[in-house]
């Protein structure tokens, strides 16, 4: 018996048993990889936090340069959430580092002496480290700045 293509019927059922499974196996991958890209994606912006310490710790004078140079040595740790955050902040961590010692060099000895003055520091120094993470990567990431050493000489 023939098809009108020429092929016999027998073969035509030979060739769909074969392909079948193929295809459909073929379909189940097309299906399958984009969801296994997108778990990756997830697990990049998953909750983990993580705190990455700004090593070395930073040494700066502060202060009116007209009187005796001032002193500061601070140790910071930023705290992010996500593993893309941590990535950004590692590699862009040499311009992070800049702003922290531009800021810190501005201080006076009101603003550096008190806890007052370095809690609006702190919270001045995150702003200006997202706004940094912004602009290089459209993203801001770090979740808190943590002052860990603290030391001024006068």
């Amino acid at each position: 018996m023939l098809i009108s293509s020429g092929y016999p019927l027998m073969n035509i059922k030979h060739l769909i048993q074969r392909l079948l499974p193929r295809s459909v196996l073929l379909a189940l991958l097309v299906t399958l990889v984009p969801l296994a890209g997108a778990e990756g994606e997830e697990e990049a912006n998953t909750q983990k936090v993580q705190y990455i310490e700004m090593r070395p710790p930073f040494v700066v004078n502060y202060g009116d340069p007209a009187t005796k140079l001032k002193f500061a040595k601070v140790d910071i740790s930023l705290r992010v959430n996500t593993q893309n955050a941590s990535e950004s902040v590692e590699a862009h961590m040499p311009a992070l580092r800049n702003e922290i010692v531009l800021l810190l060099s501005r201080q006076t000895e009101s603003t550096m002496g008190n806890v007052t003055g370095r809690e609006s520091l702190r919270e001045e120094a995150l702003e200006n480290l997202n706004n940094m993470l912004k602009e290089e990567t459209g993203r801001s990431g770090i979740a808190d700045l943590l002052f860990t050493t603290f030391v001024v000489q006068r």
